[in-house]
């Protein structure tokens, strides 16, 4: 498993906006590329930080998913808001809550 975080920092009056097309984008476009698990998109209370915290097969298809004209297409709108920081991650540990 690969997790991408990616962050965005954005001016609070367009956090909004920002969540709305990453959202838009999972829905009908990253969910249906191959490899994807899953995502989550966290918002910071005070609007200035979004942050999409995905879960891949592995980093072919990533690499895949960045390189689809689709994909890229479909992102153009929120890179024109603010570009994020990406890093990927190898799962090394996960913990649930006791029962």
């Amino acid at each position: 498993m690969l997790v991408v975080i990616s962050t965005f920092t954005v001016a609070p009056e367009r956090q909004r906006e920002l969540l709305d097309l990453l959202r838009a984008n999972a829905e009908e476009v990253l969910r249906h590329q191959p490899g994807f698990v899953a995502a989550d998109l966290l918002a910071a209370p005070d609007g200035t930080t979004v942050v999409n915290h995905a879960r891949w097969t592995d980093a072919a298809a990533v690499r895949a998913m960045t390189a689809d004209p689709v994909v890229r297409a479909r992102m153009a709108p929120a890179w024109a808001i603010t570009r994020p920081v990406v890093r990927q991650f190898t799962v090394a540990s996960s913990h649930v809550a006791a029962e």
